[in-house]
């Protein structure tokens, strides 16, 4: 299918960032960004720290606009006892989280409070370049330390001004929130709508970033006036970036399709004929996801259910073939794997549609043939970017070796990521084996682990063993 140019991140510069002290990741191919990229390396490597500088680049987006939502739900907190809380719906789900105390991207320091290498006072740098439409640019993220604990001083955008690449925006500040503006004269036009900019982040950058004052900026403005008053450039790679979906242990989002349920498992939505498109729609994506991979899945569906208020609740069944019987069972019963593999579906709709995509741990309780299996299924079709990692080694028989990187580490702690393409060692030839070469060691970034003495240990705690 023809796709029309996405934006795809094409490397990430980290300076302090957790547990790396600095390192340069390089994500493109012959000046191309890599549609596909899997990371390896042992337990405690940093896969999850990658990961993490984009979802949490990702979550700075909303900020603002997250503080605003949160506002309106607190207002509703005290009707909420009315209504039947063990509905999921979207105000639910908040309204839990609210109270839980779980809301933690409302305010970017807060995204950013663990950013910091333990035990190092340095800036924290994160840089993310990519490519949109042909053309290059980063954006750069500065954190500094103060008693107060981490805080935002330098903000900017490098990307195309008009014909040529340059500074659309820079912004410092320091720890008691003295800022520095700067933007270029082709950002916004001179006006109400730079007044307004201006005005706006004097009052909030800092506990959030440029990038997401402009996001409630533009939520409150009407396309044409945003058009005609900004950047066509800066609100497109805006938009690139709100486009970015993952999925860690931080957080996930997902950007929605409008024939595809929010919540595929079970929830309520409004009695409606186009609603039951929806549900019938995603009954069959879901038949041609989940069918394919399993032999005792033989359909699923959704069993749905109307109530007085002109609500419908639904829940999603599957029929499997159990003891010789065909069994309808409620798809919450399923395995924990299983149950990701539904979580996982719109991810890979994003990749294969044109966003880029980041999951931490794409195979966690997977069997590694199904995960094979999506992998190459995704590869053959994605006009997007897939970035994940893993510790399923079978995944590299499906990749070629540009598309898989290494966490490699010296006895200093000092660490690189590579792709297996640039490992410093002889090319691989297309007949090596580079799964079997990574468990050897060739490429490093494995255990190296030796046996563990349980007697010993139990003996440690006086607790007595067989035969004493």
């Amino acid at each position: 299918m023809e796709m029309e140019d996405i934006s795809m991140f094409t490397g990430l510069h980290l300076e302090n960032y957790k547990s790396f002290r600095k390192v340069d990741i390089d994500l493109k191919k012959n000046k191309l960004p890599k549609k596909m990229i899997a990371i390896y390396g042992e337990n405690g490597s940093g896969k999850s720290n990658i990961v993490s500088a984009f979802t949490s680049l990702s979550q700075s987006l909303d900020t603002v606009n997250n503080q605003a939502n949160l506002a309106k739900l607190q207002k509703e907190i005290a009707d909420s006892s009315e209504e039947d809380v063990t509905q999921i719906t979207p105000k639910n789900v908040w309204l839990q989280l609210l109270r839980s105390g779980n809301v933690t991207n409302t305010y970017l320091p807060r995204i950013f409070a663990d950013a910091g290498m333990i035990g190092s006072k340095a800036p924290v740098v994160l840089r993310y370049n990519f490519n949109i439409d042909g053309n290059t640019g980063y954006y750069r993220l500065v954190f500094n330390q103060s008693e107060r604990g981490i805080y935002l001083a330098e903000e900017s955008l490098y990307y195309l001004i008009k014909r040529s690449s340059g500074t659309l925006f820079k912004i410092t500040g320091d720890a008691d929130g003295k800022m520095n503006l700067q933007w270029s004269p082709s950002l916004f036009k001179k006006g109400a709508m730079l007044d307004l900019v201006e005005n706006e982040t004097q009052r909030l950058w800092g506990k959030n970033s440029f990038l997401a004052v402009f996001n409630s900026i533009q939520l409150d403005n009407n396309h044409q006036y945003l058009k005609d008053n900004v950047s066509a450039n800066f609100l497109h790679v805006l938009e690139r970036f709100n486009h970015v979906a993952f999925r860690g242990d931080n957080g996930a989002s997902v950007n929605n399709f409008r024939l595809l349920l929010r919540n595929m498992l079970r929830g309520q939505i409004l009695e409606s004929a186009e609603n039951q498109r929806i549900l019938k729609t995603t009954e069959i994506a879901l038949n041609k996801y989940f069918v394919p991979l399993y032999s005792d899945i033989y359909q699923v569906f959704y069993r749905t259910q109307g109530n007085s208020q002109d609500r419908l609740n639904y829940e999603l069944f599957e029929k499997k073939r159990i003891g010789g019987e065909n069994i309808e069972v409620p798809f919450r019963l399923e395995s924990n794997g299983t149950k990701r593999l539904l979580d996982l579906f719109p991810l890979f709709l994003n990749a294969v549609h044109g966003e880029t995509v980041i999951i931490d741990e794409i195979d966690q309780g997977i069997h590694d043939l199904l995960i094979d299996r999506l992998v190459d299924s995704i590869e053959e079709d994605i006009q997007g970017q897939l970035i994940f990692t893993t510790h399923d080694t079978q995944v590299m028989k499906e990749l070629e070796p540009s598309a898989v990187y290494v966490i490699q580490s010296d006895v200093a702690g000092n660490k690189q990521v590579v792709s297996l393409s640039k490992n410093g060692k002889a090319n691989i030839a297309a007949h090596n084996n580079i799964q079997k070469m990574y468990l050897n060691g060739y490429f490093a970034g494995i255990p190296y682990a030796n046996d563990v003495d349980f007697e010993d240990i139990l003996s440690d705690l006086q607790v007595p063993t067989d035969g004493e």
